[in-house]
């Protein structure tokens, strides 16, 4: 029964809920829910319960309990290293919390051994945190690949560092979410810095509201005023750098605008220090084997769509626009055509869409 079950499930969170994880990242995250506050005999049971379960399979596995983290910590044994960070926690603990603040008291004592309140908190945190970014972040086209070199970044440039993780999520989802079109992803990660260029992080600025917090509280909260003003300067847009040259000295400065114009004319491969795309899909090798071709192969009007066809059989037509409708990022056309006295009309993303759907009607 689910009511009586001491533990009530398990939730990936961190990149690996997120889909954010890069080369090179070996820790993953899970949350186990508990009915009630998790205690240390539970993390300790459950501890004992996953060596038993591990000691069935080929790979080995080191597993440790950490109460003062209120978490249990797996490692393999194999290159290389992967950790799986267990964190155990209970909606209860931010209901206590909760009831304090509103000044009620509680009824129930916690047991001597119960875990940090603080951990599973920070636990139950980052399962909303995960929940958020799938409902929000994974819709917006080009978010995810921004967020990652966004990471790669904050882990190669000192100045960045301390905005890695959640305000960093927060900060493009707020960026390319108030887009009013869809974006590609050096568009998007220059309209991030440019975001940040603006001030936002700056002790006078905007902040960043945490969307998963009741209580109005600045994700950017732990930031100094050298860092917010460090960050501001190293996502300066470059059409400013001939105004603000003299005084830029830093050297991460310099790197993040000369990334800005790298990622402007399509060599953000440089930037991340990788081999370009190739332009073109790689030509598939000719097959040894001689291929006869035959009349009906070739037949050419098989290969010809509903407008091609209709042009040829009705040469002269004549394609009238008759509405545009919807968003200017997704509009609607709506044409027409006049065949042997009766009026077709489709509709479609495009012009041309819209005709070949008039074109299929018509046959």
């Amino acid at each position: 029964d689910q009511a009586t079950r001491t533990l009530r499930g398990v939730m990936r969170v961190g990149l690996v809920a997120k889909g954010l994880l890069l080369k090179g990242d070996l820790d993953l995250e899970l949350v186990l829910f508990c009915r009630d506050k998790p205690t240390g005999s539970l993390l300790r049971n459950v501890s004992e319960n996953l060596v038993t379960q591990l000691k069935a399979t080929e790979d080995k596995y080191v597993v440790t309990a950490h109460l003062n983290e209120a978490c249990i910590i797996i490692k393999n044994s194999k290159e290389p290293p992967l950790a799986l960070t267990i964190h155990l926690t209970s909606p209860v603990v931010r209901e206590d919390v909760e009831k304090v603040a509103a000044g009620e008291s509680l009824s129930v004592n916690d047991p001597l051994d119960v875990l940090d309140r603080q951990k599973c908190l920070t636990a139950l945190a980052s399962l909303r945190h995960a929940k958020w970014f799938q409902a929000r972040a994974n819709g917006l086209r080009s978010c995810v690949i921004v967020i990652r070199i966004l990471r790669d970044l904050c882990a190669r440039v000192p100045t960045w560092t301390p905005l890695h993780g959640w305000p960093l999520e927060l900060i493009c989802e707020k960026a390319i979410g108030t887009g009013n079109r869809p974006m590609g992803a050096g568009e998007a990660l220059r309209r991030v810095l440019e975001c940040l260029a603006s001030g936002i992080l700056l002790a006078d600025g905007a902040g960043i509201s945490d969307p998963c917090e009741k209580e109005s509280i600045d994700a950017i909260n732990h930031l100094n005023l050298q860092q917010r003003e460090d960050i501001t300067i190293s996502a300066q847009v470059s059409r400013t750098m001939s105004v603000c040259i003299w005084w830029l000295t830093d050297k991460s400065t310099l790197f993040f605008q000369h990334a800005l114009r790298l990622s402007a004319f399509g060599q953000l491969h440089k930037v991340l220090g990788m081999d370009p795309l190739p332009s073109k899909m790689p030509k598939k090798p000719r097959s040894e084997t001689s291929i006869e071709y035959t009349e009906e192969k070739a037949d050419l009007p098989q290969t010809m769509n509903a407008l091609m066809r209709l042009n040829q059989l009705k040469p002269g037509l004549q394609y009238k626009l008759v509405s545009q409708t919807g968003p200017v990022h997704v509009p609607v056309f709506t044409m027409s055509v006049e065949v042997d006295g009766t009026v077709f009309e489709a509709s479609g993303p495009s012009k041309r869409t819209a005709k070949l759907h008039v074109a299929v009607k018509v046959r």
